[in-house]
């Protein structure tokens, strides 16, 4: 009975020993979590703005364009109103239109260039964001331009 006792004290202290080096390792491991998480809030913030950023730049760029397409369509129309002659009021239509279809289609392929490297940077951001451990974001959806963005 003596010897069981004395076992058992010993194995008492020696659990009282690794309790401190237990204690100090799930500590380290704590502020390591800790950590990480702030500089995962960090990058997210960071990747929010870039984002916003991004998305500001490319929605002013449209809307310039957009402009520039009214002005042509606009410059169409008077010069059509313009011209007495029904012939050459025939010819300059054409011309103008051809003009302005020209103009679409560089803004349609400019457009949809950079629509295509935004729509890339988005799912590269979602993949960064889905990589992350312990962070939950979620771009749910791109409407009318613009990417809304949540934080769970």
């Amino acid at each position: 009975m003596l010897a069981v006792n004395a076992g058992k004290n010993m194995n008492a202290s020696h659990s009282q020993d690794q309790t401190p080096s237990a204690n100090s390792e799930y500590e380290d491991r704590l502020a390591q979590a800790i950590a990480r998480n702030d500089e995962l809030r960090q990058e997210n913030d960071e990747l929010q703005q870039e984002l916003k950023r991004l998305t500001s730049s490319w929605e002013a760029e449209r809307s310039q364009l957009k402009t520039r397409i009214v002005q042509l369509e606009h410059s169409l129309v008077d010069a059509i109103e313009r011209s007495n002659n029904p012939l050459r009021t025939a010819l300059v239509s054409d011309e103008k239109l051809r003009l302005v279809e020209e103009v679409k289609r560089q803004w349609n392929a400019q457009w949809e260039a950079e629509r295509n490297r935004l729509l890339d940077e988005l799912n590269r951001l979602r993949s960064s964001f889905e990589q992350t451990p312990g962070l939950k974001t979620d771009v749910s959806e791109v409407r009318d331009g613009k990417a809304h963005v949540t934080s769970k």
